[in-house]
């Protein structure tokens, strides 16, 4: 009895009438989506007036604040401090390179994850998968550039039709900077590499811009964005934007994938007020190699000179930090041209955030070991000595900034107590960076405006309440204008108190 003889197989054919393009995969979803979970009526309405209501409230309060804001402005009966067209100047170019930033590092077009899961292996075509986040992302740069236009112009007083005009010179610009990360994007650049570097220079040099500004021109009135700049930068993105939807059946599907999972990872840091995991993910562009440490023999003879050597490359190595420590220079050297904050408790101030910030931006080692606390496993020394040690360049950094605000501020009676202000900061910097998760199972407070977050405060106080605390002999030095022995004393003591504070390691029990 013999067998069938098998059959071969016959060819599938696609035909192209049934197969599904990406708009109509779009829709079939919606359906499906819509069928499962019925949309209930008059929530449109609804979410419409909230945010009309937002916006209102916050026109309001914007214009509530303008007129204190200009008043510290030209608090100085000298004519001394800065122009309301310079600020003006500063807010829009710093929006203006944020915004880039944002757009190369998280977009512009993209998909959610479920539709990376599940439409990118589908045939259907690129260009209708993402033309929804294409609109979204156009109208968010142009609607976020009419804000960063208008708000300076309507916090430094201006009239209403030059809010108008720069709001709309701040729209064109918005949709020139979405439509080039858009070109960029479908031309295969990837967001980590020169155009990320290149980003994250002028974020440092718009600071140093100001300053420049500030030294040479800086009773520059507030000024008005002309049409026709404003017809030609609009028609540049508009041009710029037909170039992104021609080439969006290019994208690659690893660039959709990075693109989401970078989106998730932003929108997790923001949801839980991660302020280095938004750093992380926006300004995270790889190492740089650095010759030069590299050239530079026998630099680790031990433990301790073995971390610092680590914390010094990683220094070296992260090019937003660098930029990063630049801008927070140069801004308290800007700062501290506004006469309120040139002496006094405006002064303490200046030094205290922009020397935490300082010390922040060259924290780059202790934050990688609070991501990870197996390198501090890795070498053969105590948690609280290799915190201790983590603290010197974090120091450093924060030292330059008060040196720098120092110069600019011509004053010099505090400056005794400046050395140890910067161990201080140094030793906050640290704290913060060891601090770990938020404390979730922490019992919320009921409060008028509704529950409060204990265990998220308390996370976002780690760092920041040791700079209040072991600045205060700062303050006083800067307030009164003399630095006494006793208040360099008392500084001293608490940078050793801030020190053993932040090198402090709970007990396992």
């Amino acid at each position: 009895m013999t067998g069938a003889q098998p059959r071969p197989l016959t060819d599938l054919v696609a035909v192209e009438e049934e197969r599904l393009t990406g708009a109509e995969l779009r829709r079939l979803t919606a359906r499906v989506r819509a069928h499962n979970l019925p949309p209930e009526p008059g929530r449109v309405v609804a979410d419409v007036g909230e945010v009309a209501i937002t916006v209102a409230l916050v026109v309001l309060y914007l214009w509530g604040f303008g007129t204190p804001v200009r008043e510290l402005l030209s608090s100085d009966a000298t004519g001394t401090g800065l122009g309301h067209g310079l600020i003006q100047a500063m807010a829009l170019a710093l929006a203006l390179v944020g915004g880039a930033v944002v757009a190369t590092r998280l977009g512009p077009a993209g998909l959610p994850a479920a539709g990376v899961r599940w439409w990118l292996p589908t045939p259907a075509g690129r260009a209708g998968l993402v033309s929804p986040s294409v609109v979204r992302t156009a109208l968010a740069g142009a609607g976020a550039g009419l804000l960063a236009g208008a708000v300076p112009a309507l916090l430094v007083g201006a009239a209403p039709v030059p809010v108008l005009l720069d709001g709309a010179f701040g729209g064109a610009l918005g949709l020139l900077v979405v439509g080039g990360a858009g070109v960029l994007q479908v031309s295969g650049t990837t967001a980590g590499g020169g155009p990320a570097r290149v980003l994250t220079l002028l974020l440092a040099a718009v600071p140093v811009a100001g300053l420049a500004g500030a030294l040479w021109a800086p009773r520059l009135g507030a000024w008005a964005a002309p049409w026709p700049a404003t017809v030609a930068v609009a028609l540049a993105g508009v041009v710029a934007l037909a170039l992104w939807v021609a080439g969006l059946d290019r994208l690659r599907a690893g660039e959709l994938r990075a693109r989401a999972s970078a989106a998730m990872q932003a929108s997790a840091a923001l949801l839980s007020l991660d302020s280095g995991g938004v750093s992380r993910v926006l300004l995270g562009s790889g190492p740089v190699a650095s010759r030069v440490l590299a050239r530079v023999p026998g630099l680790a003879r031990g433990p301790a000179s073995a971390v610092l050597a680590a914390d010094l490359t990683l220094l070296a190595r992260s090019s937003a930090a660098l930029a990063g420590l630049v801008a927070v220079a140069a801004t308290g050297a800007v700062a501290v041209q506004v006469p309120v904050l040139a002496g006094g408790i405006g002064l303490w101030a200046v030094l205290a955030g922009l020397g935490w910030a300082g010390a922040v931006a060259g924290a780059v080692g202790p934050r990688t070991a609070g991501e990870n606390p197996r390198l501090d496993a890795l070498v053969p020394l105590g948690a609280r000595a290799a915190r201790a040690l983590r603290t010197v360049w974090p120091t450093v950094t924060a030292g330059l900034v008060l040196v720098v605000v120092a110069v600019a501020s011509g004053g010099g009676a505090w400056v005794a107590t400046a050395a140890p202000a910067a161990v201080v900061l140094g030793a906050a910097a640290v704290r913060s960076a060891y601090r770990g998760p938020v404390p979730w199972d922490v019992p919320m407070i009921a409060t008028p405006a509704g529950a409060l977050p204990t265990g998220l405060v308390l996370h976002q106080l780690k760092g920041p309440d040791l700079v209040v605390l072991g600045t205060l002999p700062l303050a006083v030095a800067v307030v009164v204008g003399v630095a006494s022995p006793v208040l360099v004393g008392l500084q001293v003591g608490c940078a050793v108190g801030a020190v053993l504070w932040a090198a402090h390691v709970r007990r396992m029990v």
